[in-house]
C-alpha cells in the first residue's frame, strides 16, 4: 500500500518563494545548487512534505521527442501546472524503491500511465534516484517510489514551531477515489471536499499558516 507523500506549491520566482518562506519560519532547503535549482523543500520529521518549485521551461522540440516516447501524460500534467501559480499537485508514495507492483497494477486496470526513472544531485551533492508513474488522469496524484538516498533530515525544527502537516485538503471532483482507496493504505492526514477539483490547502498542526498566504 502507499501513503500520502508530498504537496507541490508552484511558484514563477523560486528564490523569492523560498526568502518569503524563510522569513516566514520555514527551514527551506533548495533541491540542488541554489543557482540551478529549479525546486526547493520544506521538509518535516515525518509524514507529508512540501515541493516549492517553478516549471523548467520545455522546448518545443524536445516536447516532440516526449511525446513519441510516451510522455503525454507527463507533459499534460505540466500543461495543467502551467494554468496557475499556487498548489498544484499531490503524490502518494511507496516504501520500496520500485514500482513495479504498481505499474502492473494500472496496466492491469487499464490505466494509462508512464512510468520512468528520475535522478537529481541534492544541495549536498548526493545524487539521488527515484520512480515516477504519472497517471493520464490528471485528477489523480501521480505516484513515487522511495528515493534511493533517504533526504529527510532525521531532526528539523523550524524557527515558526511548525512540526508537521495536519491535512491535505483534496477537491473529490472527477476525483478516481475507488482507486485512491485501493492505493492509499491510512486517508487519516487526507481530507476530501466536494464542489472542488484537485488540490486545496495543507493545514499545519497548531498553527494558523498558509503557504498561499506566504507566497504573494
Amino acid at each position: 500500500m502507499m501513503q500520502l507523500s508530498h504537496v507541490l506549491f508552484r511558484t514563477e520566482n523560486l528564490h523569492l518563494a523560498v526568502q518569503q518562506l524563510t522569513d516566514a519560519g520555514f527551514k527551506v532547503e533548495y533541491g540542488s545548487a541554489p543557482l540551478k535549482a529549479y525546486n526547493a523543500f520544506i521538509w518535516f520529521e515525518e509524514g507529508v512534505f512540501i515541493e516549492i518549485f517553478r516549471t523548467p521551461e520545455i522546448p518545443m522540440l524536445f516536447r516532440w521527442v516526449m511525446k513519441i516516447f510516451g510522455y503525454t501524460p507527463v507533459l499534460n500534467r505540466i500543461n495543467r501546472w502551467n494554468e496557475n501559480s499556487g498548489w498544484c499537485d499531490w503524490s502518494l508514495e511507496t516504501v520500496k524503491k520500485d514500482l513495479q507492483y504498481y505499474q502492473l497494477l494500472l496496466e492491469y486496470l487499464d490505466i494509462d500511465c508512464k512510468a520512468f526513472k528520475s535522478t537529481r544531485k541534492d544541495v549536498y551533492g548526493r545524487k539521488m534516484s527515484w520512480q515516477l508513474a504519472v497517471p493520464g488522469d490528471t485528477d489523480f496524484p501521480f505516484l513515487m517510489s522511495a528515493y534511493s538516498i533517504n533526504p529527510r533530515p532525521d531532526k528539523i525544527i523550524h524557527p515558526n514551531g511548525i512540526r508537521k502537516i495536519s491535512k491535505v485538503t483534496v477537491g473529490k471532483k472527477e476525483l478516481d477515489t475507488v482507486l485512491l482507496d485501493a492505493l492509499l493504505e491510512d486517508r487519516t492526514p487526507l481530507n476530501l471536499v466536494d464542489e472542488s477539483k484537485g488540490l486545496q490547502t495543507v493545514a499545519f498542526i497548531n498553527s494558523d499558516l498558509k503557504i498561499e498566504d506566504i507566497l504573494i
